[in-house]
């Protein structure tokens, strides 16, 4: 991706589908402007130094932080995980895994397995690219016990007339072990029915499974410290909340729980917003975090010059100011995305696919037009129970009380017709839905 110079290269400025890392142009740091919220706690909860940014694996052994993160779609939870990859991946602190999720599996059909076997396999992947001279006795014992797995896989396939498991032969190693990794991860990532045969039989020798993994990670966690490249493995899973059904998702956290308390390496997940509700039961044996919106307004409407300006230039990186009539039309987009950096891309696209062509530039009338256009298509599906919530909202806002959380705000969170922010106990209405005829009429003539 590149900065729009005309509007033929808007359109791919604004993708939301390709998340930024610190490094990209287009990066923007928004971590001073999220309320409440405060990054330091996401290091805190690693056991992170924040003088320093260090990691002592001496002074918590036993204690590997699950750490799960939490936020709306569209809060920008890929930058800030690229980001603290960036900030973590140090000799003094951790050896960063990235392990994203929509990249390399199949997200309608995935387990916690599945997600595991890729994890092991981008662990592998990684001490390859770095030339890690692990324990040929370890790594002999590891590939032994998985080649008995595939045996066993192999034997139930070929029963079932199911195509078997193909590793390619190669001499015993990190190279061949790689090899093994590879076939699993795209043995259980498959569409065709056999892969819940590979699955089952994973999790019936999960115990076995998990100590073969966690020796790994062992013996990662000293060659990296002999080669002064982290104190310790951290992997960051990205993309859960993408899984096609929510079905999926809870079955991958809520019923997995037990799987992921046997893993014992430090690992950040993302958690879809529809499990924060589950957080008590999480925070029996993890840590979760809630990663809010950008605070645009205070409670009395005011809107925060600093957020403003962090937007700005969210946008003048990706849109040059030419490609504007005037610096008050992006701020109008920004006063509408409700502090999500998707919403804002959004607003802008659907602007640039009203503008009149033949000026060259998005002006103030084709940003309205959007707002209004997305304002209806989102707002269709509202229905009684959402209105009276709504208007709830607004009440107890305009009084400085929260909205207690049930079933209904929880359905308004997850279509983005409502936003949360600080600690998630604040709420707001979707700035763009207050637009819409739907509102107005049921919403507030009621106020």
């Amino acid at each position: 991706m590149k900065k729009a110079t005309n509007l033929n290269e808007v359109d791919f400025a604004l993708d939301f589908n390709s998340p930024v890392a610190p490094e990209h142009p287009f990066f923007v740091d928004f971590s001073t402007v999220r309320g409440d919220f405060q990054e330091k706690v996401v290091y805190k909860s690693l056991n992170v130094n924040l003088r320093d940014f260090s990691f002592d694996e001496k002074l918590n052994p036993l204690n590997k932080n699950l750490l799960f993160i939490s936020g709306m779609r569209g809060s920008g939870k890929t930058s800030e995980l690229r980001k603290y990859f960036t900030t973590l991946d140090k000799p003094n602190c951790f050896f960063c895994v990235f392990c994203n999720l929509d990249e390399e599996l199949n997200l309608s059909n995935i387990e916690y397995m599945d997600i595991l076997i890729f994890q092991l396999q981008k662990l592998i992947e990684r001490a390859r690219e770095k030339k890690l001279r692990l324990s040929s006795t370890v790594i002999q014992s590891l590939q032994s016990w998985f080649h008995e797995t595939i045996k066993e896989a192999n034997s139930k396939l070929k029963a079932e007339g199911s195509a078997e498991i193909q590793v390619k032969a190669s001499t015993p190693g990190i190279l061949s072990f790689f090899k093994i990794a590879t076939a699993l991860k795209a043995a259980v990532s498959s569409a065709e029915e056999s892969s819940l045969t590979v699955r089952n039989i994973l999790k019936n020798n999960f115990v076995n499974f998990s100590r073969k993994f966690n020796e790994f990670v062992e013996e990662v966690n000293r060659e990296i410290r002999k080669k002064n490249l982290g104190r310790e493995v951290l992997f960051i899973v990205d993309g859960l909340e993408k899984a096609m059904s929510i079905e999926l998702r809870k079955k991958i956290i809520m019923e997995e729980t037990n799987r992921l308390q046997q893993i014992r390496a430090y690992t950040m997940f993302t958690l879809p917003i529809e499990l924060m509700k589950e957080q008590e039961y999480l925070k029996q044996f993890s840590t979760v975090i809630s990663f809010p919106f950008v605070k645009l307004q205070k409670k009395d409407n005011a809107y925060i010059d600093a957020a403003l300006e962090k937007f700005k230039e969210f946008v003048y990186k990706r849109i040059d100011e030419t490609l504007f009539d005037k610096g008050e039309t992006v701020i109008e987009a920004i006063k509408f995305c409700g502090g999500s950096p998707r919403e804002l891309l959004r607003i802008l696209k659907m602007a640039n696919w009203l503008t009149d062509e033949t000026k060259g530039i998005i002006d103030n009338e084709s940003v309205k037009k959007a707002i209004q256009k997305l304002a209806e298509q989102s707002s269709k599906f509202i229905t009684d129970a959402h209105i009276a919530k709504l208007k709830l909202i607004d009440e107890n806002n305009k009084k400085s009380l929260i909205t207690p959380f049930d079933d209904v705000i929880q359905d308004l969170i997850e279509k983005l017709i409502v936003f949360e922010y600080n600690d998630g106990t604040y709420k707001r209405v979707n700035p763009v839905i207050k637009e819409s005829f739907l509102y107005k009429q049921y919403v507030e003539t009621r106020n």
